[in-house]
């Protein structure tokens, strides 16, 4: 019977202390949304695109924008709503006007605060983003256009 004990003792240590961990962070999904609602507000400056979505721990699908003439991007702006616990990847991609593409993947902190991309200026027909994070969120990506 002694032998019995040490397995059951054992496995409810590790029970105990897997319980201790911290969970997986949680995002009020309405609150986001409403903020996501006031950020598509903000006004963009000409020639630059805003790109609004949800996203979650798989793809969040892609959101893009095409412009009428070439812009040459500089960056972009991504920001999510969660908190400082919560991060997401970021994925841009620049569709060149001579047919190519950069893309860029940062992982960014759900601050809601702006985290820059960096692009080279290169002249743009398009941009388009995704993300994931953890927990369903939103993300939003602004597009900054060579002023």
């Amino acid at each position: 019977m002694r032998t019995l004990r040490a397995p059951v003792i054992a496995a409810s240590a590790l029970a105990l202390l897997l319980t201790g961990c911290s969970a997986t962070p949680t995002v009020d999904v309405d609150a986001a949304g409403a903020w996501l609602d006031t950020v598509g507000d903000d006004p963009v400056a000409d020639g630059a695109a805003a790109l609004g979505m949800k996203v979650s721990p798989g793809s969040s699908g892609e959101v893009r924008a095409d412009f009428a003439t070439s812009v040459g991007i500089i960056g972009a702006d991504a920001r999510c709503y969660g908190g400082d616990d919560v991060t997401a990847d970021v994925t841009v991609n620049v569709m060149t006007a001579d047919g190519g593409q950069m893309t860029i993947t940062n992982q960014i902190v759900c601050d809601t605060e702006p985290h820059r991309i960096p692009f080279d200026g290169s002249s743009a027909r398009a941009v388009s983003a995704s993300g994931t994070a953890p927990v369903p969120t939103y993300l939003y990506v602004t597009a900054i256009a060579v002023g």
